[in-house]
């Protein structure tokens, strides 16, 4: 008995398929073999094991494994470019792999022919260093993984820079955090002794050392160079450069350092003693000296950036009226107290000590509709009690003052020029704090207000600033010992609201607004910023060019930070900036670089700018 299958006609009036039709409105069905990538694998494995239609042979030290081409060239990017180009090795029946063990060979091709493989402490390292050469990105993480449950005090130095010399990322952080957090016990370990000088530069120049003082930095150098000192007496000078000596103690540098032959044989070394004893004997003069302030993690204190009475806050209750701290490294800013007013423009200075002062300014008050009047201008003067996280008084300035220099000469502070509300002042006073009196000193030969200046080797320095008609490119120098003032060879460009600083014993000038306007008279709202960055040589008493601004700016905070030049915030005549700006350093090429991805939570401009410690009990506090 025949069996036929009747034919159908079907006619198809419209044959195309919407975009979520599937291939069922045809009749059509998708198989899906669920167990055919481990049957495959299965069957390789088996290929491998019985060493069937293998075509080429892979050596390691004396043993050879018979592989497939096409399976180690699907599995691994290093066998398909081998074998897909006119490469030497691709063209051999065995190829020899160098500097491999053959077990770890072994294990590869079991990792690429089964699909896993047994992970012990003794293969684990060789085995990720192959996955790392042959691309075989899940089984060098799959190691790394094992590793990190593996990593000790003992062996962490080790597992750090084998991490990064294979891109293992979140491996090389665990290990480097645990060197990190017990730098005082490995530091004596016959691993850390032996390290060769760039990895023990690397080591030491670390910000997250957890180590609470800076002696256990320079014990722990010293008796690397002691493991083999005349070997290791060349490499002097770029270890010692990573101990911060200025925060060490006085008392352990004067007994145990700067009597210390090894050092004192090396001139260049001997130079920075030079420099560290200074900065000890005559702490105010510190950010005039090229030295290394910034704590360790482990330390009391953080170092961050101050901004004091920040008018463009949008918190109401902060407007005017806050003491708040910048880490310039995260971009994060910490609130730390109230000042005693609501201020704009007081004076801002910061001693060698870290006690900060805070005087004058424009007295605001905002109601609760949000509205601002100006009651006057302060003669009142505080200081910042880091104990208590509170503004102590101090005696008052003999003179209302805003817009107007604070800084700190030897130990003095100098209140400088600005405006008493109705006139822009020449006069100057000084503060005696053992004493807590002000006195009149030798006034300015001009009115002045929004100028900029610094102290530089007992000398006080003004820049620019506004006249009663016009702004000034002027640069003047006091000399407290004579009580008189001198004129310096001016400026380019005529600045006020710019920033300064010492750096490498020449003065910065950044920034500023170049002209009087309309707005300006009204509001201070600047329409003339500039680029612009002139840096004085107080020695030559010359002026050059320094690395111009990327954006124009005036009213930025302009401090010394680290190892190099901070601008933080600042306006021009369109807009604010909420970022921070760095002094990149390339030989002798300077350039400004902003911090990419770091906006700061809070408009910044105009607002008191100084670097000092805050305990992080107080910080814990807030």
């Amino acid at each position: 008995m025949s069996c036929r299958f009747k034919k159908i006609d079907i006619k198809m009036t419209d044959c195309s398929l919407s975009p979520n039709s599937d291939n069922s409105s045809l009749g059509e069905d998708m198989f899906h073999d669920e167990a055919r990538a481990t049957n495959l694998l299965t069957g390789f494995s088996q290929l491998y094991k019985n060493k069937q239609f293998v075509d080429v042979s892979l050596r390691a030290e004396q043993s050879e494994f018979p592989c497939h081409k096409n399976v180690l060239a699907a599995s691994s990017p290093y066998f398909l470019v081998m074998f897909s180009t006119s490469l030497a090795e691709g063209q051999q029946n065995c190829i020899t792999l160098q500097d491999m063990e053959a077990r770890t060979l072994e294990l590869v091709l079991e990792y690429i022919y089964n699909g896993q493989v047994s992970l012990t402490e003794d293969t684990v390292q060789n085995l990720l260093s192959a996955a790392n050469l042959f691309q075989l990105i899940p089984l060098r993480d799959g190691c790394a993984e094992f590793m990190m449950s593996h990593v000790t005090v003992s062996n962490c130095i080790g597992v750090f820079f084998f991490a990064k010399a294979h891109q293992c990322n979140v491996l090389a952080l665990k290990a480097k955090e645990i060197i990190n957090n017990k730098f005082p016990l490995l530091c004596k370990q016959q691993e850390f002794l032996s390290l060769p000088v760039d990895k023990l530069v690397e080591i030491v120049s670390d910000d997250d050392l957890n180590v609470t003082t800076e002696e256990t930095v320079y014990e722990a150098c010293m008796a690397w160079v002691g493991e083999d000192q005349e070997t290791r007496k060349s490499h002097l000078v770029e270890v010692m450069n990573c101990v911060r000596f200025a925060n060490i103690s006085s008392y352990y540098f004067c007994d145990k350092i700067d009597t210390c032959p090894l050092l004192q044989e090396n001139s260049e070394l001997r130079c920075l003693l030079d420099t560290i004893r200074c900065y000890h004997m005559l702490k105010n003069r510190q950010q005039e000296m090229d030295v290394k302030l910034m704590p360790r993690r482990g330390m009391v204190y953080e170092r961050g950036v101050m901004i004091i009475a920040n008018p463009y806050t949008e918190d109401v209750l902060k407007k005017y009226n806050s003491m708040e701290m910048l880490l310039p490294k995260t971009g994060e800013v910490i609130h730390i107290c109230k000042l005693p007013q609501s201020l704009y423009t007081p004076g801002v200075a910061s001693t060698g000590d870290n006690q900060i002062y805070l005087a004058g300014g424009a007295i605001r008050k905002i109601n609760y509709r949000g509205s601002i009047t100006t009651e006057g201008v302060s003669n009142n003067v505080y200081v910042f009690d880091q104990s208590e996280a509170t503004w102590q008084p101090k005696a008052k300035m003999q003179m209302s003052r805003s817009q107007f220099s604070l800084i700190i000469v030897d130990g003095h502070v100098y209140a400088v020029g600005g405006q008493d509300g109705s006139e822009i002042l020449m006069t100057v006073e000084k503060y005696d704090a053992p004493t807590n009196t002000w006195t009149m000193v030798h006034s300015l030969p001009r009115p002045l207000r929004f100028m900029t200046g610094v102290s530089y080797k007992g000398k006080l320095y003004i820049f620019g600033g506004e006249t009663k008609t016009e702004v000034s490119n002027g640069a003047l120098r006091y000399d407290p010992q004579e009580d008189t003032w001198t004129e310096l060879p001016p400026m380019k460009t005529p600045r006020v609201l710019a920033g300064s600083v010492v750096f490498k014993d020449k003065i910065y000038i950044i920034g500023g607004n170049a002209a009087v306007s309309e707005k300006w008279k009204k509001e201070y709202l600047p329409e003339h910023c500039v680029t612009t960055v002139e840096i004085f040589d107080p020695a030559t008493e010359n002026w050059t060019d320094g690395p111009p601004l990327a954006n124009a700016l005036c009213g930025a905070g302009v401090v010394k930070y680290g190892d190099t030049i901070l601008v933080v915030g600042g306006e021009d005549d369109k807009s604010w900036m909420a970022g921070i700006c760095w002094l990149k350093h390339d030989g002798e090429e300077q350039t400004w670089v902003w911090s990419e991805g770091q906006e700061l939570p809070t408009v910044m401009s105009t607002f008191g700018c100084v670097v000092a410690n805050i305990p992080h009990e107080v910080l814990k506090q807030q």
